[in-house]
Formats: C-alpha cells, sequence, structure tokens
C-alpha cells in the first residue's frame, strides 16, 4: 500500500512537471520529465542534478517497484485516468478558444511537438511492462 501511495504522489508530482514546462512552452522539457520519472538510463546518468533526481525517486520507489506497480491494472487504469485528466487540461490551456487565432509559430512549435510524443514515450518508457506503455502512448 505505501508504494501504491508513492506511485500517486510521484505520478502527480510528475504531471505537475509536465503541466509546467507545457504551459511555458518548454515541449522539449517533456522528454526529459518522461525519462526522469522512468527511469530510464539511470545507469548512464553522469550529471549530478539527474543522480541526484535518480536517487531521490529511488528512495522514493524503487524502480524495481515502478515496474511491478505498472503490471497492476488498477493502478494501469489510474494512470490513464490521470493522463486523459492532464492532456484535457492541456489542450484547454494551449488552445484555449477556437475561434481566436493561434499564433503560426506556436503552432508549429505544437505540430513538431505532437510529432514526437510516441517516440519520446516509447523510448522513455524501455523496461516497463508493455500493457503501460500502451495505455501511455
Amino acid at each position: 500500500m505505501e508504494h501504491i501511495k508513492s506511485f500517486q504522489l510521484l505520478y502527480r508530482e510528475h504531471c505537475e512537471a509536465i503541466l509546467d514546462v507545457m504551459v511555458n512552452l518548454q515541449f522539449t522539457l517533456v522528454e526529459t520529465l518522461w525519462k526522469t520519472f522512468w527511469r530510464f538510463n539511470e545507469n548512464q546518468a553522469t550529471d549530478t542534478a539527474t543522480l541526484a533526481v535518480h536517487d531521490e525517486s529511488e528512495r522514493r520507489l524503487p524502480k524495481s517497484c515502478l515496474v511491478l506497480l505498472c503490471k497492476y491494472d488498477p493502478v494501469v487504469l489510474w494512470s490513464r485516468d490521470c493522463d486523459n485528466t492532464l492532456y484535457q487540461g492541456l489542450v484547454e490551456i494551449l488552445i484555449p478558444d477556437v475561434l481566436r487565432p493561434i499564433p503560426s509559430a506556436l503552432t508549429q512549435a505544437i505540430r513538431n511537438f505532437a510529432k514526437s510524443l510516441d517516440s519520446w514515450l516509447t523510448n522513455a518508457m524501455m523496461n516497463v511492462p508493455e500493457e503501460m506503455v500502451r495505455i501511455k502512448v
């Protein structure tokens, strides 16, 4: 139960971080956030800040527990629901009024970002159970 609570808290913090970078139009940081949350290449991390984040994440919820929780249907479904809420909120923030014109630079940035999403997420979730990856993608 403690691991589930840790997952929920870490996932909430992760979603808040994604919201923050998206609101600030820092689309490329989403890949870094996903890699950090899913602990992609943690053994190859070299900079001090990345190592510190991985150590803190590992202390709060070991990667082995993270992977096991991703096999548990209620956690997978909860994650899907959180993502749906997050993504709907992001749409409302990024495209608030369909009648108002969107600057072409923003439109292009959103298009480029959207083209990269699948590969960024799939890459960040290496070694995560397939069902969780499928739900997230």
